[in-house]
């Protein structure tokens, strides 16, 4: 019982670095500003709400809401305030600075094996 209870602080933390390594690399992609990069991380179908314009999204269309709000919104920072969950659902809330303005963003994931696809983005004004 002892060696359970040392082992688990460093499970922990090993996830919290994997969470943190893998909504970073999305972060970067998202204050890109090309629709393009981050659409890579886009599920075939996915949820979309971006400024109210809500629905179930074609990747595609998913990357073309993200290049209409890049036009208006030019990128500067990304900041993770939360992430959480657990294989396979995974979920970060972030800030993003853009065009002057400040947007809450949550992101959901879905993690199987080595492959993680965003399955719902919401950006809405913070």
């Amino acid at each position: 019982m002892i060696s359970v209870s040392i082992c688990l602080p460093f499970l922990a933390g090993a996830q919290d670095t994997e969470l943190k390594t893998l909504f970073t690399a999305i972060g970067n992609d998202l204050k890109s500003g090309d629709a393009a990069t981050f659409a890579q991380w886009f599920a075939e179908d996915m949820e979309v709400d971006v400024l109210g314009t809500a629905g179930v999204c074609s990747k595609s269309q998913a990357r073309q809401l993200m290049k209409n709000f890049y036009s208006r919104y030019t990128p500067k920072s990304f900041t993770i305030l939360h992430m959480s969950g657990s294989v396979p659902m995974l979920y970060c809330i972030g800030t993003l600075l853009a065009g002057g303005e400040r947007f809450r963003v949550i992101l959901f994931v879905k993690s199987e094996r080595d492959e993680h696809t965003l399955q719902q983005i919401r950006i809405e004004k913070d």
